[in-house]
């Protein structure tokens, strides 16, 4: 089983360092491509020493079963014209926000083996949410051992692909959003008395443990802030103050423009 990544970004690596962490494909079976091997300040982790490296998308391609695509959507026809001719009859996993199946069958053929995925950033620290969908064609083991792979990220669901551009705007995009409250948490902490540093791990293990609260507690996020709302006291007047600056709505509008613009980059 050989595995050929294209891109060499922060995603192609994070999924690279999930996969030898969990041991799923041994290095010598794993091939990844970027022109950015070709450039001499290019250093890869330590780790990825024993993968296959080339700055030739068709060679990685000849080579494997499985092929991710981890590029930008802006770049992925100039990748697709370049391996259609050799990767037709592998499956296909692209990472490419946007993207469609139908778009990537235009190269690959109407029967190929497709598999869209929209992970995020968390992936690099193996706390990801990768979302997956499977063109008809793809098999049940294949379906299990991509499944395996993202895995090895964090958490997976599955989804429809009228679903994908939802998925980009909500946990593709949101961590940037978490990191803009956490920042403006910590700021707001320096600005009453605390120091950066404490206050910055205070704002970030708060953001970490609501949402622990969420995920193992199964209660509503709404029942979980009541529980932290005393009647008349201090959270329930820095909630009204967010409600006054319509906080929610900011996030609401935040996510409908990224799906907008996940559209847009699929035409």
């Amino acid at each position: 089983m050989k595995l050929a990544i294209i891109g060499l970004g922060n995603m192609g690596q994070a999924i690279i360092s999930g996969i030898l962490k969990q041991n799923i494909i041994t290095p010598e079976n794993i091939i990844a491509a970027d022109r950015k091997f070709s450039d001499p300040d290019f250093k890869l982790q330590d780790q990825f020493s024993g993968i296959e490296i080339t700055e030739d998308n068709q060679q990685a391609v000849q080579k494997a079963d499985y092929i991710i695509l981890a590029v930008k959507p802006q770049i992925i026809k100039f990748v697709l014209e370049d391996i259609k001719k050799d990767a037709a009859s592998k499956v296909i996993i692209s990472i490419a926000a946007g993207v469609k199946t139908d778009m990537l069958a235009q190269y690959f053929g109407s029967n190929a083996r497709i598999i869209r995925v929209m992970p995020n950033t968390p992936a690099l620290v193996s706390q990801g949410m990768s979302a997956l969908y499977y063109s008809p064609s793809v098999e049940a083991d294949e379906k299990a051992f991509v499944e395996k792979i993202f895995r090895a990220l964090g958490k997976t669901a599955e989804v429809k692909e009228d679903e994908m551009d939802a998925v980009t705007g909500l946990s593709g995009s949101g961590p940037a959003y978490v990191y803009l409250f956490i920042e403006a948490l910590a700021d707001a902490g320096v600005l009453n008395g605390l120091d950066r540093q404490t206050a910055l791990k205070l704002a970030a293990q708060t953001v970490k443990g609501g949402a622990e609260m969420v995920l193992t507690t199964g209660r509503h996020p709404g029942e979980l802030k009541d529980m932290v709302c005393s009647p008349a006291g201090t959270t329930i007047a820095g909630v009204a103050e967010l409600e006054e600056n319509a906080f929610r709505s900011a996030v609401i509008k935040a996510v409908k423009t990224a799906v907008e613009r996940s559209e847009e980059l699929g035409k």
